[in-house]
């Protein structure tokens, strides 16, 4: 059987120090048509460093595109590249060996698949102060994957970018950017979507790759307030598919008084502040959990603030 041909698009922002490593992982695979990669305005050097790159590897297309989102650099991506399967792939997710021809393999002979590969978080050896955002970010993608195991109907629904492919002529059918620019969540709307206009979700983990994490204290807590934005949206664009509890975790009564009422206006200008240096606190004791717990909880409180739009 023929294998299609498969074009990988990575879009990227901030993060030149991986992409030399991220590129080699991929080029590792001789049956990649081409790795297209798509800086969306930074200008740390990133687009510098891979036409450079680029000069020993003819398959390395660097794209520049001005800052809109990694929505619109994944569309910017697939729109450029010529493969008949399109892999897509965070720039700080490292292909496993064969990973695009493993792709390949399973698109081969079929159509509207949309193909969902692991990408397991690399943990820290050794905890150091900080590391509670790696570790809530390991453990929540693991749920999700125990998820699609169970259930491969919220594939879709609750869709994790990173390492996934799909034919080109079906990412462009749909389109990667919806109706409304998201900060956070445009994988899980672009995967709501695709459920809408009948593509089919499949999960496999033996289409590995590997997820090298890391944020900042400022850049976890930013999120978690983005990510609480964007469900306000996925709510209100997808309310046939949707509904608030797939949106929030559940929480024990007293977490959830407690967290309604540090995201509170007004209480929140006290709450968030003094939980971040709890946070930052327990980091520098070398108190794990107590850092975890409050990690959690951090994010928690931001993910309603941005819900509710409360600055």
């Amino acid at each position: 059987m023929t294998l299609p041909s498969v074009s990988v698009v990575v879009p990227t922002y901030g993060r030149r120090d991986r992409l030399a490593a991220v590129v080699a992982a991929i080029a590792a695979d001789p049956h990649v048509s081409e790795i297209v990669v798509v800086v969306d305005g930074c200008h740390d050097g990133s687009y510098e460093l891979l036409k450079e790159l680029a000069e020993a590897e003819p398959r390395l297309n660097p794209v520049w595109q001005d800052n809109s989102g990694d929505a619109a650099a994944r569309q910017t991506g697939v729109e450029c590249a010529c493969g008949d399967v399109v892999l897509l792939l965070d720039d700080d997710v490292l292909a496993g060996p064969g990973l695009a021809t493993a792709h390949a393999r399973v698109h081969a002979g079929r159509e509207g698949l949309v193909l969902l590969g692991y990408m397991p978080t690399s943990r820290p050896v050794t905890r150091r102060p900080g590391d509670f955002a790696t570790v809530l970010y390991a453990d929540e993608y693991e749920r999700a994957c125990a998820a699609y195991d169970r259930d491969a109907s919220s594939i879709l629904t609750h869709l994790w970018m990173g390492n996934l492919s799909v034919r080109r002529t079906d990412a462009l059918r749909v389109g990667l950017v919806g109706p409304g620019r998201l900060s956070y969540h445009s994988d899980q709307d672009f995967g709501l979507r695709c459920r809408r206009a009948g593509l089919v979700g499949r999960f496999d983990r033996s289409l590995a790759a590997t997820h090298v994490h890391r944020r900042e204290l400022a850049r976890f807590a930013r999120q978690a307030w983005l990510s609480g934005a964007d469900r306000r949206y996925l709510l209100a664009y997808h309310p046939d598919l949707l509904t608030p509890a797939d949106l929030f975790d559940p929480l024990p009564p007293p977490v959830r008084v407690a967290v309604g009422l540090a995201a509170a206006a007004g209480l929140h200008r006290l709450a968030v502040p003094t939980l971040r240096g709890c946070v930052r606190g327990a980091g520098r004791l070398r108190r794990w959990r107590a850092e975890t717990a409050l990690a959690r909880l951090l994010r928690q409180v931001e993910l309603r603030r941005g819900y509710h739009g409360r600055r």
